[in-house]
């Protein structure tokens, strides 16, 4: 596998997707700290090119294996599929870092003191549940750039899976912050607004569906994201503007990171599973 890893990094530093991919992050991350310097808010909005960027870089990178003939040649040298995937999979960790790098580094030269203000028990977490569910989103594209012969056709999957996965994070959040009761709103006569009584919402989940669903939202990349990029713009608020309701929720500091680490070993041996059987011919 050493070996194996060592030719995989010597050509990812040649490929110009790679370098152009880091470009993009930067980008995205200098726009990112100039638009919390005018608002001091974040918005998942500007992670989009971090996640997508990864998804195109993995994908065509990972997928040039097959078309360029090295996983075939690899096997037949005698390397097992085994360390091939484990090469491919820890390259692509390094791809992922060095992109979170890219897209973090103009914020924490805009805001780097105001974050060691804040305090290890702050930015730690945060950082470690940044690099857990980058994780998780980079063994799933992996896994399906390993499984997915066609070049084109693994890009247009991680991108469609990344859409999904935040689309499906949406679905989540919105069902499961459906209120459990709510009152109907009539106009009387007089043209004012009248609140009738209380009643259950047909909406609200609960029960063991409530389990599953709170479940599924705590494993999901992007609900993750929602959760941590909210978690700091409320703290370096209150840092800012003491008098502010801090943030109260922070369960998911803990949970999350469980969550992105499952995942990823899950989504990776499957990956291999799935790898193992594949014909590289």
């Amino acid at each position: 596998m050493r070996n194996l890893l060592r030719s995989s990094l010597f050509r990812l530093r040649k490929d110009i997707i790679f370098w152009l991919a880091l470009v993009v992050c930067l980008v995205a991350g200098i726009v990112f700290a100039v638009s919390y310097l005018n608002t001091p808010a974040f918005d998942d909005v500007y992670f989009f090119p971090l996640f997508l960027a990864l998804a195109a870089v993995l994908s065509l990178f990972l997928g040039r294996e097959y078309s360029d003939g090295t996983l075939r040649n690899a096997v037949t040298a005698g390397h097992r599929r085994r360390g091939m995937y484990g090469a491919g999979l820890v390259t692509a960790l390094l791809v992922s870092l060095l992109c979170l790098v890219a897209f973090w580094l103009p914020f924490l030269l805009v805001q780097g003191k105001a974050l060691v203000r804040l305090g290890a028990g702050v930015v730690v977490p945060v950082a470690v549940g940044f690099l857990l569910l980058m994780a998780a989103m980079t063994a799933l594209f992996t896994a399906v750039s390993f499984n997915v012969p066609n070049l084109a056709a693994g890009a247009i999957v991680n991108l469609i899976l990344w859409v999904g996965l935040m689309l499906g994070a949406y679905q989540l959040e919105f069902a499961l912050g459906q209120p459990e009761y709510v009152r109907e709103v009539t106009m009387s006569a007089q043209g004012e607004m009248v609140e009738g009584p209380k009643m259950q919402n047909p909406n609200y989940l609960d029960g063991p569906l409530r389990v599953v669903y709170e479940g599924m939202e705590a494993c999901l990349p992007h609900s993750q994201l929602n959760d941590y990029v909210s978690y700091l713009s409320s703290c370096l608020y209150v840092q800012a503007v003491p008098e502010a309701e801090g943030w109260e929720e922070t369960d998911f500091l803990y949970q999350a990171p469980v969550c992105s680490l499952a995942v990823t070993v899950c989504i990776s041996g499957l990956g291999l599973a799935l790898f193992q059987r594949k014909d590289l011919k």
